[in-house]
């Protein structure tokens, strides 16, 4: 996320943006440049990373290469990516880790395997790039267009999740005028986002009632009996906001150079079930996980309740490989999984009741349909205890007290 906030951003923007639209004419040396300049902003951060990067790029457009050549089965490409994402991201995220562990603090290897928080984002693109051609989505194989893409960096440090095809496919080879002032616009919205509502705002408000509730031993009975309530809807809406503001800089700064991004949220406070949360909370890594995860887990199995856990223990694991996140994903598929058989049974019911020549929805269905939107959002929030937590236990916890002490308190009004 640095990468937003580091000296150098504007002016290279700035000298970017001209030499783009007004110097280099030709497509392939206005790809060319991007590539550059998205390799050298990486570098500045993760110079080791950014050529570990390309390398890997280069891997999977070999894979892909030898597969088209009829000299690699596409079970076998499918093994080989998902090991060298599976590598990268165990590197990436538990390396440093075990280095420090290892060779301790402030070693020259230690720093060396401090890789970018994106590292996710791009292993994911890879898959995804790879996935794609064997399927037949994406036909051409051009090195510069793929590297080009996955190294992109406005998208590089939190997505979204976009496809080659969307990059390329939505994107404008001209200069658009209203494109570019939209660019600024969402450039506008996610600093202020990120600088003003997350650091500031809810930092200043509410950093009371996060740093107490969120230390592993605080004592419930020195706190009011509404703060893990509070906690739990404060974290889930501040990673809202922090997650997408860094999808309007993504889209802001893609827009300055003719690339339309995925929005990756839409209204996810607003939804009335779990499953229309999914398809409004980080929208590119929901559809990611569908269509590689699900669609063919349920293909395989027919059962959409294994693809529904899969899918979200694989969200879940894709953050961090801990129990905290296991049980998150578990959460998440459990919650699917009821709406999933609750619609099923509603759909039954409604069919039912238009056979017997009564109204399809009862009357009390009218009255209480509204709950369902109160409910999708406590519920997504207190899957956040796991997620801003260290440990089950302190989770547990805190989602017990989020139930026992809005209870506790209405007994004593009531007493």
């Amino acid at each position: 996320m640095k990468i937003y906030f580091t000296w150098y951003l504007i002016p290279v923007v700035v000298a970017a943006l001209p030499l783009f639209w007004l110097v280099l004419r030709r497509d392939t040396w206005r790809l060319v440049f991007a590539l550059v300049v998205s390799v050298a902003a990486l570098a500045m951060l993760h110079p080791v990373f950014a050529a570990i990067a390309l390398g890997l790029v280069a891997v999977a457009w070999q894979i892909v290469e030898v597969h088209k050549a009829g000299r690699l089965s596409g079970g076998r490409a499918v093994l080989l990516v998902v090991t060298v994402a599976v590598v990268t991201l165990a590197i990436g995220k538990y390396g440093q880790r075990s280095a420090v562990a290892v060779w301790g603090q402030g070693d020259p290897i230690v720093s060396y395997l401090i890789m970018p928080l994106g590292i996710s984002y791009f292993a994911f693109r890879l898959l995804q790039y790879v996935f794609d051609h064997l399927r037949g989505v994406i036909t051409d194989n051009s090195f510069l267009r793929m590297a080009a893409f996955i190294m992109w960096i406005p998208t590089f440090p939190a997505g979204p999740l976009e496809t080659y095809q969307g990059f390329y496919g939505k994107r404008s080879t001209t200069f658009d005028r209203q494109l570019f002032y939209e660019g600024l616009r969402r450039i506008a919205l996610g600093y202020f986002k990120k600088v003003f509502v997350v650091d500031f705002f809810i930092a200043t408000f509410f950093g009371t009632v996060t740093g107490t509730v969120g230390k592993p031993f605080f004592d419930a009975s020195e706190t009011n009996p509404w703060w893990p309530l509070a906690f739990v809807v404060i974290v889930f809406v501040r990673a809202y906001f922090d997650l997408s503001a860094y999808t309007d800089l993504a889209i802001g700064f893609s827009r300055l150079f003719g690339f339309r991004i995925m929005e990756n949220f839409h209204y996810p406070f607003w939804k009335a079930n779990l499953g229309e949360f999914w398809r409004g909370w980080h929208i590119s890594l929901s559809s990611w996980v569908r269509n590689n995860v699900y669609f063919p887990v349920f293909g395989l199995t027919r059962k959409p309740w294994l693809g529904l856990y899969l899918s979200m223990l694989t969200m879940g694991l894709w953050h961090y490989v801990n129990v905290n996140w296991t049980l998150w994903g578990l959460w998440h598929g459990t919650g699917l999984v009821v709406v999933a058989w609750w619609e099923r049974r509603k759909k039954a019911r409604r069919k039912a009741r238009k056979k017997a020549g009564k109204a399809p929805a009862a009357g009390y269905e009218r009255w209480i349909g509204w709950l369902g939107y109160p409910a999708t959002f406590l519920y997504v929030a207190l899957g956040y205890a796991f997620v801003a937590t260290h440990t089950p236990r302190h989770a547990l916890k805190i989602m017990a007290l989020c139930v026992l002490g809005p209870l506790e308190w209405l007994v004593n009004l009531i007493t």
